[in-house]
């Protein structure tokens, strides 16, 4: 079980430095530091041959600093700015495998995640309310497979997967 309490200041960028092309880049001198809240409870075994993990997780935000990209207030132009998200929650499950020699000198690594992450209050943006925070996949899976034909060589596949992701915070 683990817990822990984070804060992030808005770095000097975010706060002050104009970057005019090719994507003109906004500051905000108003931001203020995010404040997380973050909790974890997990399961882990370990074997010989590697181990297996379940993990809860929960992590609250306040005052989000979350970079959006989209057209500029009053303008046509579009930009890249940061913004204040008042709330917002990521909370889900995440399953890990790793072995070692599943099979005569093969090992395979494997994960799948599911997060609920949402923007629970946004009074700058209400639309945003209830939906998915930017970037973050519902659905994350990787699977990674070694194998060893002798001790001089490793081939290894993997793939990964991610369910759709949002680049905006209304989605």
């Amino acid at each position: 079980l683990s817990f822990g309490q984070a804060s992030r200041f808005p770095t000097v960028g975010e706060l002050y430095q104009v970057v005019p092309s090719p994507v003109a880049s906004v500051p905000n001198p108003s931001l203020k530091p995010e404040r997380a809240r973050s909790e974890e409870l997990a399961i882990e075994r370990h074997d010989a041959h590697g181990s297996i993990r379940l993990s809860l997780f929960n992590e609250d935000v306040k005052d989000a600093l979350i970079s959006q990209t989209g057209p500029l207030a009053g303008t046509t132009m579009v930009g890249t700015y940061v913004q204040n998200v008042d709330r917002t929650r990521a909370r889900g499950v995440e399953f890990a495998v790793q072995r070692t020699d599943l099979l005569p000198r093969f090992d395979l690594q494997a994960s799948v995640t599911y997060a609920d992450a949402e923007t629970r209050r946004n009074a700058t943006v209400p639309a945003a309310e209830g939906k998915l925070l930017p970037q973050v996949p519902r659905w994350k899976a990787t699977v990674v497979g070694t194998w060893r034909p002798i001790d001089q060589v490793s081939l290894t596949a993997a793939m990964r997967y991610a369910s759709r992701m949002y680049s905006t915070i209304d989605n």
